[in-house]
């Protein structure tokens, strides 16, 4: 398997700007660490669509990356399309590309897709979460193509079959567990982490809270994450007097959430959709216990309790604060060594 001439280049719509960034898709940035050291005989290129916001080339790691700086914006969708395919060329020129991996099921998997049928190259695509979902047009281009479709878990994979009638092998995200703190005593009863949108329903959290609060008074309870619906939740937790129960952390670097979940019980997650789920791996690994849908990765050990509506994820959570305290254990799912194994098979298999 090993070929000092095999030459991987990525499509991803974002990337970290620095080493520094660790929130910009953490799961992305422990794989591509993980292979540079599993498999330090690829040459690696990543293109990234839209952020960061700059032209200018840099080193990731060791990896070479190259903005496109699309910044998000539509006007400029085509002739980021254009220069990506351009450089595809001039890359494949240069020195012939063994795959195209391409993250959603997006505008990077059109142009990989366009690219490698036309140079017969191997194209592997990672549907990432709601880019499953029917609406999404892109995913019609993938009907009858050769590409290799990786979905995160078995419900992403369901959804990618059900919408749009595609096969996929299911690959999982894991951690880098060196970068976890030592396991501490709880000082948090129940944590949310998460961006503070609709689908990820801090609605549903607060009420949850309000409930538990005539039971457990004294719970201590703080929610990380920013977003659209920062100023609806604030007002509902003021709303239902919870001021002195819930704290509301705002955006924290991922250094300072692994910190909060190494001293904190329950990971409270009432959003109502997960392709996968990092969050989860997180908290297992950070020692704690999980309530949420049945969503994502969920899986049936006696860490994870599932729930089906409010009441149920509220008597989830009593069940785990009714429990004695016990020494913390981490959790892990999934072998890191396995997922690279899987995807660098997929890199030097046949093409389909």
């Amino acid at each position: 398997m090993q070929n000092s001439n095999t030459h991987l280049v990525f499509l991803t719509p974002g990337f970290p700007e620095c080493e520094e960034d660790s929130t910009a898709i953490p799961a992305l940035q422990v794989y591509l660490k993980a292979l540079v050291t599993f498999a330090p005989y690829l040459k690696i290129t990543i293109i990234t669509f839209q952020y960061p916001f700059t032209k200018q080339k840099y080193y990731w790691n060791g990896i070479l990356v190259v903005p496109l700086n699309g910044e998000n914006s539509k006007f400029k969708k085509i002739i980021i399309w254009k220069k990506a395919y351009s450089l595809l060329k001039k890359m494949h020129f240069q020195q012939p590309i063994t795959a195209l991996h391409s993250f959603w099921i997006g505008e990077c998997s059109f142009i990989g897709e366009l690219f490698s049928k036309k140079y017969n190259i191997k194209h592997i695509v990672t549907a990432m979460g709601q880019d499953v979902y029917k609406k999404n047009k892109y995913a019609y281009h993938l009907k009858k193509s050769n590409a290799t479709l990786v979905t995160l878990s078995h419900h992403h994979q369901t959804a990618l079959f059900t919408n749009h009638t595609i096969n996929s092998q299911i690959i999982p995200w894991v951690l880098d567990e060196n970068n976890f703190p030592n396991l501490k005593e709880n000082k948090i009863d129940i944590l949310g982490v998460g961006s503070l949108t609709s689908i990820k329903n801090y609605t549903l959290f607060v009420e949850i809270i309000k409930n538990l609060v005539e039971i457990k008074p004294n719970i201590k309870v703080e929610i990380i994450g920013n977003g659209t619906e920062y100023a609806k939740i604030n007002q509902l937790i003021e709303t239902y007097n919870l001021k002195n129960t819930i704290q509301l952390k705002g955006k924290l670097s991922r250094k300072k959430v692994l910190e909060k979940m190494s001293i904190s019980n329950i990971l409270l997650h009432t959003s109502s959709y997960e392709s996968f789920g990092f969050v989860f791996l997180e908290a297992l690994y950070s020692g704690m216990k999980l309530v949420s849908f049945d969503i994502g990765f969920s899986t049936a050990i006696p860490e994870w309790k599932i729930g089906n509506s409010k009441e149920t994820l509220t008597m989830n959570c009593l069940s785990f604060l009714d429990q004695k305290s016990r020494v913390k254990q981490r959790n892990r799912i999934f072998n890191l060594e396995s997922v690279l194994i899987d995807y660098l098979t997929l890199y030097h298999g046949e093409i389909n």
